[in-house]
């Protein structure tokens, strides 16, 4: 998938954090729209611990209330 498929899916893009289980949504618009989200990670590292061990993967709303999951640090 990328970032260009996400959007017309109505997903988010998520950073989840292996090491420290941080999650947070990363802004798509600093990514070309040909970009795909798995391979964003590659790029990044997590901010709150400096880990590389991050993945990047496309978020929807849940099933039940339509709300998007919540960031934790």
């Amino acid at each position: 998938m990328n970032i260009k498929t996400l959007l017309a899916e109505e997903k988010r893009l998520g950073l989840n954090c292996n090491y420290c289980g941080r999650f947070r949504y990363l802004n798509h618009s600093r990514f070309a729209p040909s970009t795909p989200v798995e391979a964003i990670a590659k790029t990044l590292t997590c901010a709150r611990c400096g880990s590389e061990d991050v993945e990047t993967f496309a978020v929807t709303r849940t099933s039940e209330k339509g709300y998007w999951p919540a960031e934790r640090s």
